[in-house]
C-alpha cells in the first residue's frame, strides 16, 4: 500500500500531534511540509527537523500533499478554509470549522460551489473504548438506544459523540441549559501532579437534548477541570429498551429474558503501554491497528483519522463528513445561546448541510 502524503497547516498544540503520530508510522505516512504563517517560528521548526517548513499556500502545495491538515486557532480556522478551498485539494480540518452560524454558512457553501473535498478531523469517537461501544450499539446487545448521560467531552466533541451514540443524524433538536459553579481542589495540571491543595471555583454546565423523534441526550461536563483531574472522572450511561452501557458495565438480557452482567476487559500493550484490544465476554470487539507505535489512544485516534482520509480519497466514503463537523458545531453555538436563558429551550432548524441526512 501506498504512503498517504500529508502536509499540515499551523504549529500549535493539535498540529504537533499530527506531525507526531506522521512521524511515528512512516510506513503509512509521509508529512510534506508544514505551513506556518510567522517566519520566525518557520525557521526554529527548521533547526530541529528534517520536513520543510513553508510560508505560502503554493509552496505547501508545491511539496504534492494528497491532502492538507489544518489544524489552527479555531477562531482562524475560517478564514483558512477560504484561502484554501478554490485550490480544490482534499482537506481534512481540525474542529470547529468557525465559531459562528454565518461562517459556517458561508464555508457550507464555498465548499458546495468547488465540489470540495472536506472531512473533519473529529477524534473522539474513534478512542479505543469508543469504538468498542459503538460495536456493542451496532450489534442491538441493548436493544434501541432511547436515552444517555455523556460526562465525557467538551462542546463539539460531546455533541458529535452524543449523536453517534443515540444515531440521531441531523434530527432536530431543542436544547435547554444550565451553568454551574462548584468548588473543587485542584489535582493535576499540563505541568504535573497538584498536591498544593488550592481549591477553585469551577464551571459546570449541564444541557438536555431532547431529539425530534423522542431521543434524550443529558450532557454535564466541567471543562475547567474535568480533563486533568484525580478526584473528578468522565462517565458514560447509554440506555435500551433490552439494557444499559454504564462506563465499562454492561447490563443487558439474553433470548429467555434473563439478566447478564458483562464488563469491558482492555488489555494493554506492555511494549507499547497503549490499548491493545478490549473484549466482551469472548469476542474482541476493538484491536489496535497501529500497537506497534507507542501511541496513546488519543494519538491512536488520530492515527485513524489519518488513515481514514486515505480510504475516503480512495472511496468517497466519508470518514467524518464536513456536513456532520458542521452540525456538531450549529449545536455547540445554539448551547451558547441555551446558556444566556436558562432552562428555557432552544430549538435547532434545518440547516443546508442537513438537507440530506448521511448518517
Amino acid at each position: 500500500m501506498d504512503k498517504i502524503r500529508f502536509a499540515i497547516v499551523g504549529n500549535g498544540f493539535r498540529a504537533m500531534a499530527f506531525l507526531r503520530v506522521g512521524m511515528a508510522l512512516p510506513e503509512l505516512f509521509e508529512v510534506t511540509s508544514v505551513l506556518f504563517r510567522n517566519p520566525e517560528k518557520a525557521a526554529q521548526f527548521t533547526l530541529c527537523n528534517s520536513i520543510p517548513a513553508v510560508l505560502t499556500i503554493p509552496d505547501c502545495l508545491a511539496t504534492k500533499p494528497d491532502f492538507i491538515i489544518v489544524a489552527i486557532n479555531r477562531g482562524a480556522n475560517a478564514d483558512m478554509l477560504r484561502q484554501l478551498i478554490p485550490y480544490q485539494i482534499p482537506l481534512l480540518v481540525e474542529t470547529p470549522p468557525a465559531v459562528s452560524y454565518e461562517e459556517l454558512e458561508d464555508l457550507w457553501n464555498k465548499s458546495q460551489f468547488y465540489h470540495s473535498k472536506i472531512q473533519i478531523a473529529e477524534q473522539y469517537y474513534l478512542h479505543p473504548l469508543h469504538q468498542a461501544r459503538l460495536k456493542v450499539l451496532s450489534q442491538s446487545i441493548l436493544g434501541e438506544v432511547t436515552n444517555l448521560s455523556i460526562s465525557w467531552a467538551h462542546d463539539y466533541h460531546g455533541v458529535s459523540l452524543l449523536r453517534k451514540f443515540l444515531g440521531t443524524g441531523f434530527e432536530k433538536v431543542s436544547i435547554f441549559g444550565k451553568n454551574y459553579q462548584f468548588p473543587v481542589t485542584i489535582t493535576d495540571s499540563r505541568y504535573g501532579i497538584r498536591t498544593d491543595g488550592e481549591v477553585a471555583m469551577t464551571n459546570r454546565s449541564r444541557f438536555t437534548f431532547e431529539f425530534e423523534q423522542g431521543k434524550v441526550a443529558y450532557y454535564d461536563f466541567a471543562p475547567d477541570i474535568q480533563y486533568r483531574s484525580k478526584i473528578r472522572t468522565r462517565h458514560l450511561t447509554i440506555q435500551g429498551v433490552q439494557g444499559e452501557m454504564d462506563d465499562l458495565t454492561i447490563r443487558s438480557l439474553t433470548p429467555k429474558n434473563q439478566p447478564l452482567l458483562q464488563t469491558f476487559q482492555i488489555t494493554e500493550d506492555i511494549n507499547t503501554l497503549t490499548t491493545y484490544n478490549i473484549t466482551l465476554g469472548k469476542e474482541c470487539l476493538y484491536l489496535n491497528p497501529f500497537v506497534h507505535a507507542r501511541l496513546t489512544d488519543d494519538e491512536v485516534a488520530i492515527a485513524s483519522c489519518l488513515h481514514g482520509m486515505q480510504h475516503y480519497l480512495n472511496t468517497g466514503e466519508d470518514i467524518y463528513s464536513f456536513a456532520d463537523g458542521c452540525q456538531d458545531t450549529y449545536l455547540w453555538l445554539l448551547m451558547q445561546e441555551a446558556l444566556l436563558q436558562p432552562n428555557v429551550p432552544v430549538h435547532s432548524q434545518e440547516q443546508p448541510w442537513g438537507c440530506c441526512d448521511r448518517n
